[in-house]
C-alpha cells in the first residue's frame, strides 16, 4: 500500500506533492547563470524490512549505485533554465540527460524540484500557482561554505486499522541562487508485524558558483608591512616606559 507522490527531480528521483491553484504572482528572479555547475557526491541509501514482498521504492535502487550527479546550467531564456544533468555510477559508466525548468510556473521537462526563485521568502509559494510555500529560512554549512538556505518540508501520514505509513521529505534550496543543495526522504510503512523503513539523502559536494576566491596578492604586502610596523610600534612602547 505505499503511497507514492510524485515530482522527480532528475539527479535523485526523490518526490514531493505539489497542490495548483490561483495565487498571488510573485516575483521569479533566475538566480542562476550558463556554465554555473552543481556537483552532488554526498548520496546515502538505507532499507530494512521483514517483510517478504517488500520492494525498494521506485528509483532507489539507481540512487544507491550513483557516485555522483553534476547538475549544470546550459542556457537561460526569461525565466526558464535549461539543464544538462550528468549521473556518474559507481561501475564508471555514465549517463547525461537534458531539460528545462521554468522558475516562474514550475513547468519542467526531467528537472522537477532541481531550482526554485532566488530570494524567496517564508511563505512564499514555490511557483507561481502552486499552494506549496517556504517553512523556513535556515543557515546550513556545506563543503564550498555556510549557506542561506530556503526549506521546505512535505509530510504524508495514514493510520488504518493494522497499517501505518509515514512519510517526510525534505528539500533545501540556495536562496541566493534557488539550486537545490540537499534533500532528505523518510519512509515508515508498517502492516501488522512488518516493518519496512527507508530513508535516503543526496546533499552538494561542490559547486562553481561558491569558490571561495584566493586571498588577493596584492594585499598581501600592505598587510605584512602594516603588521610589521605595528608590533615595531607595540615593541618600542613597552621599551620607552
Amino acid at each position: 500500500m505505499r503511497k507514492d507522490v510524485l515530482l522527480a527531480f532528475a539527479l535523485v528521483v526523490f518526490s514531493t506533492a505539489m497542490v495548483v491553484t490561483a495565487v498571488v504572482a510573485q516575483q521569479r528572479i533566475v538566480g542562476v547563470n550558463v556554465d554555473d555547475w552543481f556537483k552532488y557526491g554526498d548520496i546515502t541509501v538505507n532499507w530494512s524490512s521483514n517483510n517478504p514482498n517488500a520492494t525498494l521504492p521506485p528509483g532507489s535502487e539507481e540512487l544507491n549505485e550513483t557516485e555522483w550527479a553534476l547538475l549544470s546550467v546550459k542556457n537561460v531564456s526569461g525565466t526558464t533554465i535549461t539543464f544538462q544533468s550528468t549521473r556518474h555510477f559507481k561501475n564508471g559508466t555514465e549517463r547525461i540527460e537534458s531539460g528545462y525548468l521554468d522558475m516562474d510556473t514550475g513547468d519542467t521537462e526531467n528537472m522537477g524540484g532541481a531550482a526554485i526563485s532566488a530570494n524567496l521568502e517564508v511563505n512564499d509559494t514555490l511557483y507561481t500557482g502552486s499552494t506549496v510555500k517556504i517553512n523556513e529560512t535556515v543557515v546550513r554549512t556545506y563543503p564550498d561554505g555556510v549557506r542561506e538556505t530556503n526549506h521546505l518540508n512535505v509530510t504524508l501520514e495514514e493510520s488504518l486499522m493494522q497499517y501505518y505509513y509515514h512519510r517526510t521529505e525534505n528539500f533545501y534550496w540556495d536562496k541566493p541562487t534557488g539550486i537545490v543543495v540537499e534533500q532528505y526522504v523518510e519512509e515508515i510503512e508498517q502492516t501488522e508485524e512488518y516493518l519496512t523503513t527507508y530513508s535516503a539523502s543526496v546533499r552538494i559536494t561542490e559547486s562553481s558558483v561558491w569558490v571561495i576566491p584566493e586571498f588577493p596578492s596584492f594585499l598581501i604586502l600592505p598587510l605584512f608591512m602594516m603588521a610589521t610596523l605595528l608590533a615595531v610600534t607595540v615593541y618600542r612602547r613597552k621599551h620607552s616606559m
